[in-house]
This record gives structure tokens, sequence and C-alpha cells, in this order.
């Protein structure tokens, strides 16, 4: 049973399943890990080796193949490549750095920071920090307007027949619930409670993602993490709720930290580190963008792009997220870097490619907020 496990059979299952996910999203999204196809890449550095084919394919096949051996075989060696690979692909192509990716690689790097022969309870603690994190960070994150104007858009035309005051008094209160399932976590006589809401949450999220017919790429992400609180909650026995961040207080412990508390902590109060790997998850405020295009450049963009053309007023624009979700399967990736290298690559086509109004970047969320 997956509720009687050891704290080193809890940690083999959690590595397992976030291992899983990966390797189904990679199936399900194979572009988003080759260079050779129509969608641009966004590299974090201009000075980066960009892998062009047939070494793209070489070096996506054998990340994926690196992560069954790693499931099978559990040899830190093979752990260290796979977070490496994962660093350099993501430094290449920012769009691989989506919060299920993030969260399964962060969940590796918590378990091969530390040594083999380590407290199995050490390595738990810290794998636990995620997911404290994910669910704290992911409601303390959506206190924002444009939530607040998007999910009770969404949950009215889906759900109309409820009385107003309930599903604005629901949306309101959805970040707080979302922050204490996470708190919840922290305590002996809370836990439960915890994991139940946690996998309503999860279970709700899928059957809607099925029902609507989209966001299936987030499916392997639900279920992981399902299964995942299970394992790690349900048996669990603490003697205090801050167990998880000053037991076993040392330099793997700390840089643990940095990632689930004050990387996190520094995005909300100052917006530095991105919004994504600071648990932004669905929180309405990430900057999506459309792209709208004077008739010089509509005519010089590569075909592929031009099937993405779409008219508002009587102007062409390129919907980002449209154009991304078609060739990768997944959001651009919303971050003020990423759309501007993208502008400067739509722009480079031109004649003139400083030439002003090419282009007029025009952020989604925050047209819907006014």
């Amino acid at each position: 049973m997956i509720t009687n496990l050891t704290d080193k059979q809890k940690i083999n299952w959690v590595r397992i399943l976030a291992i899983l996910a990966v390797l189904i999203m990679m199936v399900y999204a194979p572009k988003l890990w080759v260079t050779t196809k129509n969608f641009p890449i966004i590299p974090l550095f201009d000075w980066l080796p960009i892998p062009t084919y047939p070494f793209d394919y070489i070096l996506a096949g054998f990340f994926f193949a690196i992560q069954i051996v790693y499931i099978f075989l559990n040899k830190r060696w093979q752990g260290w490549t796979i977070l490496g690979l994962y660093l350099f692909l993501a430094l290449v192509d920012q769009n691989r750095l989506q919060p299920y990716f993030y969260q399964s690689f962060l969940t590796i790097f918590a378990i091969e920071i530390f040594n083999r022969k380590a407290n199995p309870r050490k390595i738990l603690y810290a794998i636990i920090l995620i997911f404290f994190a994910t669910y704290f960070w992911s409601g303390i994150q959506k206190l924002n307007e444009a939530f607040y104007i998007q999910w009770l858009g969404a949950i009215n035309k889906h759900f109309s027949f409820l009385p107003q005051w309930f599903l604005v008094a629901f949306t309101y209160a959805v970040p707080w619930l979302e922050a204490l399932m996470g708190i919840l976590l922290l305590f002996n006589k809370t836990r439960k409670f915890g994991v139940v809401f946690i996998l309503l949450m999860h279970g709700t999220i899928t059957v809607l993602l099925f029902y609507l017919g989209y966001g299936y790429n987030v499916v392997p992400w639900n279920i992981q993490n399902m299964v995942s609180v299970v394992i790690l909650f349900w048996t669990l026995k603490t003697s205090n709720a801050f167990e998880f961040f000053i037991q076993f207080f040392n330099t793997q412990k700390l840089a643990i930290l940095v990632f689930t508390i004050m990387l996190p902590l520094a995005n909300n109060l100052t917006g530095f580190y991105d919004n994504l790997l600071s648990f932004h998850f669905f929180t309405a405020d990430l900057k999506y963008y459309i792209i709208y295009l004077d008739e010089e450049l509509q005519e010089k963009l590569p075909e592929n792009a031009q099937s993405f053309y779409r008219t508002f007023e009587g102007k062409t624009y390129i919907n980002v997220i449209e154009w991304s979700t078609d060739q990768n399967k997944v959001l651009f990736y919303p971050e003020d870097r990423a759309i501007e290298y993208l502008d400067t690559y739509l722009r480079s086509f031109a004649e003139d490619p400083d030439k002003e109004g090419l282009t007029e970047l025009v952020n989604y969320n925050q047209v819907i907020k006014k």
C-alpha cells in the first residue's frame, strides 16, 4: 500500500512519479525538445551553443532515454546528468521552463543533492518543502485583480445557475483556500484534510480539462501530484509544524529553502525571479501577449507564422499563445525577455528591423484587467 511505505520507499516512488510525468509530457510535446521546428526557440543567452539537426534530436533522445534508465537503476550520476541536461535545454529554450517540468526536476534536485547514505528523512523533508511551496505560493500568487476577473468570468460562464453572491465569494476565497492546503500539510491534525482537499482540487481540474477539451498538458502533472501527496503525507507524523523547515538544517536544506521560500517571496514582494519558477500557477497575472503587425511585416513572415494571423478591428495580429501551443504544445514562457526576443525575431524579417511601428506588443491579461 502506498500509505504504508518507509521514508526511503516514499522518496523512491515520488522520484519515479516525477520522471514518469516528464516522460509522458515529452511524448505529448516532442517538438518542445528539439530546435528544428517552425516556432523560434528563446535562449536565455545569445552566446549559448544551439544544437541543430540532427544533434538536437540526438540530445533529446538521450535525455529521454537516460530518464528511463534512471527509473530502474537509480544511480546518482544519472540524476545529476538529467538535471544538467535539463538545465542546458531550458537555457537553450526557456519555453521548457514549464511548471510541471520545473517541479519534477526540482524534486530530483532535492533527492540528488544529498549523499545516498544520508538519513532518508532529511531527503523526505526537502521534497515536502517543494510540495508545501507548490500549494502555498500558488495560492498567495493568485491574490491579484486579474485572477479575480478571469476566474469570476469563467465560473459565471459555466455555473451561472448558482447565486451570484456565492460565485463572487468563492472567487475571492480561492487563493486563500489553495494557500491553506499547503499550511494544512504542516500539522499532524490537519494533514489528511490537506491531502483530501488537494485530491479534490486536482481531480476536479483533471475532469474539467477533459470536459472542456483542452489543457491536456497539465493532466500528467495533476495525477503526479495526487499520488505524490498521498505517498508523502497520509501516514506522516511530525513533532511540530516547523520541523520541515528547521530540522536537519544544513547546506542542502538551505539550497531547497532558497528555491521554495526565499526566491518565491522575493518574486512576490519585488518581482525578482521568474513568475513560473515562483509558483505562479494559473494566477492570471502572467504576461501573455498578442503581437500586432504592420502590413509590410505581414507579407514577409514565414508561412507557418502567417497561418496564425488573426484580425481585430481591421488590424492583424499573432496570438503568441496559440502559435506556441500549436507548435510546442505548451504555453509561451511569460517573461518580458522572452516576448522581446520573439519580437526581435519577427522584426528581423523586415527590410528595416528597427523601423517604428512594425510590431505592437499587447499584454492579454493587462487588457482584461482594464
